[in-house]
């Protein structure tokens, strides 16, 4: 990711923006039913240390002074299902969620449900 940022650095004009937004496996996804947790997902074992190399890139690009961060944070995307099996069939085909959910409370098969991620986001602005 560190030469994809110096590319990005190289053709984005000085003083312009850039915004890195992506999933946050530091945070469970959450399995809700009208605002109620039922359960929780974790991120693939597999994937989870693309994050911490994706920290670890933005941290070097920001200490050679490519970019300064001007704002960062969390922001939370839903997504909805019509029911467990629906849902069941997103994860078992996911590259990066666990393909089963930690389920607290069980939901009934029929009634929708919608998974909760937390994704990360930081405006870069070029030097």
């Amino acid at each position: 990711m560190v030469d994809a940022l110096h590319e990005t650095h190289r053709v984005v004009r000085k003083g312009g923006i850039v915004v890195d937004a992506r999933p946050d496996s530091r945070v469970l996804a959450r399995v809700e039913r009208v605002g109620r947790s039922l359960g929780t997902i974790g991120t693939r074992r597999e994937t989870a240390g693309d994050d911490v190399l994706s920290d670890r890139a933005l941290a070097t690009v920001k200490r050679e002074r490519l970019f300064t961060s001007l704002r960062a944070g969390r922001f939370w995307h839903h997504i909805r299902f019509a029911d467990r099996a629906e849902l069941e069939g997103y994860l078992h085909d996911h590259l990066r969620l666990a393909h089963q959910v930690r389920w607290t409370t069980r939901p009934d098969t029929a009634e929708p449900l919608e998974i909760v991620r937390a994704v990360r986001y930081e405006l870069l602005r070029r030097v």
